[in-house]
């Protein structure tokens, strides 16, 4: 695999990550409002403790859209210098397991480690669940890869 080729991959995971997060706010957080970011530490049943959330949510966002479009960057960056087109089977299997990846993340760090929020409500009964769904996405994206890189060969 060439150097380039390598950067577009790794780019295509940064951008998963990414649009996870931000997926992750939108729709958990702002839609469903299951939680919000600092949810458990900071109740939001207040009108200025839901503001401190919102804030948290909005930042959290930023940072998010922040490492999409650099992992986006890296891709363009990478394809255009690349000989040949990056393959996209391979960059969508990239970016499949960069989702998982932030989903575990998320769980293992914001939920277990830092206590921050739960997946729904507060007392994490749903936590095991959301991560055994977001080991399946990212062993899902390693899966779309190893396809790709056996059918280009």
């Amino acid at each position: 695999m060439d150097d380039q080729t390598r950067r577009g991959l790794v780019g295509a995971g940064v951008f998963g990550f990414g649009v996870s997060g931000l997926v992750d706010v939108l729709v958990l957080h702002l839609v469903f409002q299951w939680h919000h970011l600092v949810s458990n530490v900071v109740s939001p049943a207040t009108l200025s403790g839901l503001r401190t959330n919102l804030v948290a949510d909005g930042l959290f966002s930023v940072a998010m859209l922040v490492v999409a479009l650099a992992g986006a960057g890296v891709v363009w960056r990478a394809e255009r210098r690349a000989v040949d087109p990056l393959p996209a089977r391979a960059l969508a299997g990239a970016a499949l397991f960069g989702l998982g990846t932030f989903d575990v993340f998320d769980v293992v760090v914001n939920h277990w480690l830092l206590g921050l929020h739960h997946a729904v409500g507060m007392d994490g009964a749903y936590d095991p669940h959301w991560f055994v769904v977001s080991l399946l996405l990212a062993a899902a994206g390693v899966l779309v890869y190893r396809n790709a890189e056996v059918s280009r060969t």
